[in-house]
C-alpha cells in the first residue's frame, strides 16, 4: 500500500487551497484595509493662511484638518471654525461685537482645498481687532 504518496498529494493540495483562499481574502480585503506604510495620507482640508498687517509682522501658517495639523498654533479650533461653516470663510462671524476705530489695515489670505473644494478668499480688514472678531482662531 502506497499511503505515504497519497498524504504528501493530499496535504500539498490543502496547502494550495489555504494559500489560494489567503491570496482571495487578502485582495477583497485591500479596499478596507489601512494604507499601505510610506504612502500619503491627505488631510481633508488643506489651506496657506496669510496674514499682512500694514504695519509689517506678516505671517503665514499651514493649516491642515481631518487630521488637524500643520503649522497653525490652534489647528484644532481653527478647524472646528471652519467645518461650522463648511470651509466657507467668508461665512465666518466668531465674535462679533464692538472694535475700536482706529485705522491699521491688515491682508488675509486662506487659500488651499477644503474636503475637495479650492478655497481662495482674499479680504483687508480695517484693523488687527475686526480680523480677530470675524476669523478668531483661523487667524
Amino acid at each position: 500500500m502506497k499511503l505515504v504518496p497519497v498524504a504528501r498529494t493530499a496535504v500539498r493540495t490543502a496547502a494550495r487551497i489555504a494559500a489560494a483562499g489567503l491570496c482571495a481574502a487578502g485582495l477583497l480585503a485591500a479596499p478596507f484595509g489601512a494604507v499601505p506604510a510610506g504612502a500619503a495620507v491627505r488631510a481633508g482640508a488643506e489651506l496657506t493662511i496669510t496674514v499682512t498687517p500694514a504695519s509689517g509682522g506678516a505671517y503665514r501658517y499651514l493649516l491642515t484638518c481631518d487630521p488637524d495639523d500643520g503649522s497653525h498654533p490652534r489647528a484644532g479650533h481653527a478647524c472646528h471654525a471652519l467645518r461650522s461653516v463648511r470651509g466657507q470663510v467668508e461665512n465666518l462671524n466668531v465674535e462679533p461685537g464692538p472694535c475700536t476705530h482706529i485705522y491699521a489695515p491688515v491682508d488675509v489670505e486662506v487659500v488651499g482645498r477644503w474636503y475637495g473644494s479650492q478655497i481662495a478668499y482674499h479680504r483687508e480688514f480695517p484693523n488687527r481687532c475686526v480680523m480677530q472678531r470675524t476669523l478668531g482662531p483661523v487667524v
